[in-house]
């Protein structure tokens, strides 16, 4: 959904939401160089050589396979655990932000276990996606604001 970045710390945060049910939030800290990352394969930008994802992706379709999704498979103290889903049954584990990168870079679905909404996303509020109908253009800027100035103790879910 979008990469915001904590104030007082400078510390990048990736929201990700829930595409059907109650379109929950599951905010992922990641590093700065991951949030470029996404944040460029968001907004489609080229650069002339390829970044580590886009490499993976050139040597994933050199060998012939497909990411077929990534799913994001747990949390445990705090971290989050993902596997990059190949054809042919092949899963390769991976950083969630290296994955969202990628999946990002080749289309490919993202999933999270239902284990790691309950236990880490937290309820949407009047949010919806950018473009999504009947969005209003302020309730877009108003969440881009949240992110400027949101902290970990924001998205608690208790």
């Amino acid at each position: 959904m979008a990469v915001g970045v904590e104030p007082g710390t400078s510390r990048p945060v990736l929201l990700l939401q829930e595409a059907a049910g109650d379109h929950r939030l599951l905010p992922v800290w990641i590093g700065p160089a991951e949030a470029n990352a996404i944040a460029m394969e968001q907004q489609g930008v080229s650069l002339p050589r390829p970044m580590t994802h886009q490499l993976i992706g050139d040597v994933i379709d050199a060998f012939g396979r497909q990411l077929q999704q990534v799913r994001i498979t747990e949390i445990r103290d705090n971290i989050y655990y993902a596997e990059l889903m190949l054809d042919r049954n092949t899963r390769v584990s991976a950083r969630v932000s290296d994955a969202i990168a990628l999946a990002l870079h080749l289309g490919a679905p993202i999933h999270a276990e239902d284990t790691v909404l309950d236990a880490a996303a937290v309820a949407r509020t009047a949010v919806r996606r950018e473009g999504d109908e009947g969005a209003p253009a302020d309730e877009v800027e108003q969440f881009r604001r949240f992110l400027d100035t949101a902290s970990p103790e924001d998205f608690d879910p208790d």
